[in-house]
């Protein structure tokens, strides 16, 4: 049961992406909070940077944990 749990927790991990995912799903909630508060006319541009930024650096934290953080067998 031990390694299941272990297994889960690094899965979920790898799917949030690790600390640099913490950061894009900061920077994605901050868009959207701004598309909440001034509208998709005034944030149309920079929020497509920071949406496509955020992206990537999810996408690099996924691979960053799934490739460094395998289980010692």
């Amino acid at each position: 049961m031990n390694d299941l749990q272990q297994n889960m927790k690094r899965w979920i991990r790898v799917v949030v992406g690790g600390p640099l995912g913490v950061v894009a799903w900061g920077m994605s909630g901050a868009s959207a909070m701004a598309v909440v508060i001034w509208g998709i006319k005034v944030v149309a541009i920079p929020l497509l940077m920071i949406k496509t930024a955020a992206w990537g650096i999810w996408g690099f934290g996924v691979m960053r944990e799934s490739r460094f953080r395998k289980p010692k067998t």
